[in-house]
């Protein structure tokens, strides 16, 4: 479950659900490829092998986040 900080509405949030592989860095991958795409990450819970994320971004910007993610080498499956 992910906690969202105080004042944030949910409807404004995107929640994803990365499943990565086991290698070093994928934490890191996955957050950096959010930073890039604009993607406000506002929580996050990671229990090996899943990354929770609560995003918050434009629609453009957070389906470029999505296309991205499906396409990383240590992504599993987006949902």
């Amino acid at each position: 479950m992910l906690l969202l900080p105080p004042g944030v509405a949910p409807s404004a949030v995107t929640r994803l659900s990365v499943d990565v592989a086991d290698r070093p860095g994928a934490l890191l991958r996955v957050l950096g490829i959010c930073q890039r795409r604009g993607a406000q990450v506002l929580a996050m819970s990671y229990a090996h092998p899943r990354i929770e994320l609560a995003v918050s971004g434009d629609e453009r910007h957070l389906a470029l986040l999505r296309g991205r993610l499906e396409n990383a080498i240590d992504v599993l499956q987006v949902s």
